[in-house]
């Protein structure tokens, strides 16, 4: 890992001690493959109240290595919170986030470092078997989002719920949203702001143990709404300020 920074491998976890283990080594073993260093990495995990023994296992794992921490919420707070305090979390001067649930295998990290090197500041790793893993109704929620973005922000977010790398300020702007429209948000800001998003194809494999619930119908109003207050937000800041000139007064 031939280049002057410091990458923080964040992940969130509920209910994940069928696969955290296996994911954080995965991820270790990777990362020492590519570092030139010991001392320019970290994998920091946020246990968000989960109900069985995933944040004992971490914790197990950071005290065998220190490039391994555990943040945990002692009660549920949602996958917004997970990620804000995650990123707020992280140590490195650039960010890859990924999944603790075995769905993203390590090596797309390989697959999204060479974007990075070429002068991407955010690089979004695109799934290309959605059509294999998901159903229709998640397909037709990620197509209407997709497209919603498109229509209102004049941008294509493609795949803004999937893993990403970038540099640290993109991960930690400050987004209106409360839900998991956030990380459109995050894209869509660093998009205004000049930043230089790239997207790299990703392998995505099929959850071995559990069920996604990314796409709970709260999530997807609340994220509709959320969708719904940037553009209103984005408009107002950008509106030209009106001049009220007010007729001058008649001398009597």
């Amino acid at each position: 890992m031939k280049r002057p920074f410091f990458l923080s491998i964040v992940m969130p976890a509920y209910n994940e001690q069928a696969h955290i283990e296996a994911v954080i080594r995965e991820h270790i073993d990777i990362i020492a493959k590519l570092s030139d260093s010991p001392d320019d990495w970290e994998i920091v995990c946020l246990d968000d109240g989960s109900q069985d023994d995933t944040a004992g296992i971490v914790r197990g794992l950071s005290e065998h290595t220190k490039k391994v921490r555990l943040v945990v919420h002692t009660e549920n707070m949602g996958i917004h919170q997970s990620l804000v305090d995650l990123y707020l979390s992280a140590r490195g001067t650039h960010i890859y986030f990924t999944g603790s649930d075995g769905e993203w295998p390590a090596e797309n990290l390989i697959k999204m470092l060479p974007a990075l090197e070429a002068g991407a500041d955010l690089v979004i790793g695109v799934r290309q078997n959605r059509k294999e893993i998901y159903n229709l109704r998640r397909r037709f929620i990620s197509h209407g989002f997709n497209l919603v973005a498109k229509m209102l922000f004049g941008l294509a977010t493609r795949d803004a719920g999937s893993i990403k790398l970038g540099v640290r300020d993109v991960f930690t702007c400050d987004v209106i949203s409360h839900s998991p429209f956030s990380e459109a948000e995050r894209i869509i800001r660093a998009h205004r702001r000049g930043y230089r998003v790239d997207f790299v194809p990703i392998q995505f494999l099929h959850r071995a143990h559990g069920k996604g619930k990314g796409a709970t119908w709260r999530n997807v109003f609340g994220s509709l709404r959320d969708c719904l207050r940037l553009f209103v937000c984005i408009n107002i800041q950008d509106a030209p300020k009106s001049t009220i000139t007010w007729p001058a007064r008649k001398r009597s």
